[in-house]
């Protein structure tokens, strides 16, 4: 595979995807990716602003455990979900499309966390 099918395929051919599979992958690897990316920036903002405390040499870690579990297990469901919908109503999904849901999810997960975080306090 050469660098011009990469760039082909992260900018989209316009013809979308050919198996459910490759649907939910590209949904499921972007929610992934996202959600690593948020948790690594929350965790080292918490790691730098606890500081010298003990506590925050676990801070990063955990937080990066938490980035991969929640794809992990929501992001599969949800993405097959999607891939369900777009398949029964053959609709054609793009790249662009696996991005913006597999951005999405991250973001309305994140959503749920902090609302949740909030209610308890």
């Amino acid at each position: 595979m050469g660098w011009t099918d990469i760039n082909i395929r992260l900018t989209g051919d316009g013809e979308g995807f050919l198996t459910a599979y490759d649907m939910w992958r590209e949904i499921f690897v972007w929610c992934l990716v996202s959600s690593l990316v948020i948790h690594f920036v929350s965790g080292l903002l918490a790691w730098y602003s606890l500081g010298g405390h003990p506590i925050a040499v676990y801070a990063l870690p955990s937080f990066i455990v938490a980035g991969f579990l929640t794809p992990l297990f929501a992001g599969t469901i949800t993405s097959a979900v999607i891939v369900f919908v777009y398949r029964t109503a053959e609709f054609p999904m793009s790249s662009l499309d696996a991005f913006l849901w597999g951005v999405g999810q991250t973001i309305g997960y994140t959503i749920i966390a902090v609302s949740r975080i909030y209610v308890t306090l």
